[in-house]
């Protein structure tokens, strides 16, 4: 855990928040550098509990000037299972098996992005935290690669980047594909860019593994869906040889690199 190991560029923290009834916790991890005109670039990653045990001291060294908010929950377990399925997932009328198998809700994307732009904006920015509004990136795996895309269909505006992991692409029947038929036009002088990565063994639990390796072939699809996008560059990049749980650690480089070049 980076907590234990800290590196001699940024300031680690955490503070527990609890927003209509539910426990968040939400992780900071922030550059001793001067502080940029405007203030510090940053990346927002789900599932924070797991993003600051997984983050290596060696990752916050070589970006020195990126803020790092982890937005996680109030367990000492890496993942709430629960909680994560009903915020990140988007309504459906199609029930995901292995949710309803655990008894746990779905679809409240909306309510958890009112909270992410909302409440838990505001506790990272405590103290005055000097935070571009301007110069933010959005980081999800599985599902939260799934609000990732959410988030990008419904609120474009509300960040800069966009990074979706192995998204959950196929929830609900494919609930986010019925979103792009409704996503607001992107506008204005700079683009905003959508890099998403996935591996090429990913495969679900109750399905064997391919007999040859390939990338999710509706995730390859929406990618190309979203290019034809105004405004949006897009980039989709395969991480070979890699399950779906090693892309959660393995798109950290990429993922603050694109956001460091803001």
């Amino acid at each position: 855990m980076i907590f234990s190991n800290p590196p001699p560029t940024h300031d680690l923290s955490f503070d527990d928040i609890t927003i209509d009834g539910h426990g968040y916790r939400v992780f900071r991890a922030m550059p001793r550098a001067t502080v940029p005109k405007g203030g510090w670039p940053s990346i927002w990653m789900l599932d924070g509990n797991a993003v600051f045990e997984r983050l290596q001291p060696q990752d916050l060294a070589r970006h020195p000037m990126l803020a790092v908010i982890g937005i996680g929950y109030q367990t000492e377990f890496l993942f709430d299972g629960a909680a994560r399925a009903l915020d990140y997932t988007p309504p459906s009328d199609v029930a995901e098996p292995r949710d309803a198998e655990r008894g746990r809700e779905t679809g409240g994307a909306a309510r958890f992005q009112a909270r992410l732009l909302g409440a838990l904006h505001a506790a990272a920015m405590r103290d005055g935290a000097p935070l571009d509004d301007n110069r933010k990136t959005l980081w999800g795996h599985s599902y939260g690669g799934l609000f990732t895309l959410y988030t990008l269909l419904t609120r474009p505006q509300a960040f800069q980047r966009y990074v979706p992991v192995s998204p959950s692409v196929g929830f609900g029947g494919g609930a986010v594909l019925k979103l792009l038929a409704d996503a607001p036009s992107l506008h204005g002088p700079a683009q905003t860019d959508l890099l998403l990565m996935l591996g090429d063994h990913e495969t679900r639990r109750d399905q064997p593994a391919p007999a040859v390796p390939k990338p999710n072939p509706k995730t390859l699809e929406l990618a190309q869906t979203l290019a034809l996008r105004a405004h949006l560059s897009v980039e989709l990049r395969v991480l070979k040889g890699l399950g779906h749980g090693q892309t959660f650690a393995a798109s950290f480089g990429p993922a603050l690199d694109l956001a460091a070049r803001i």
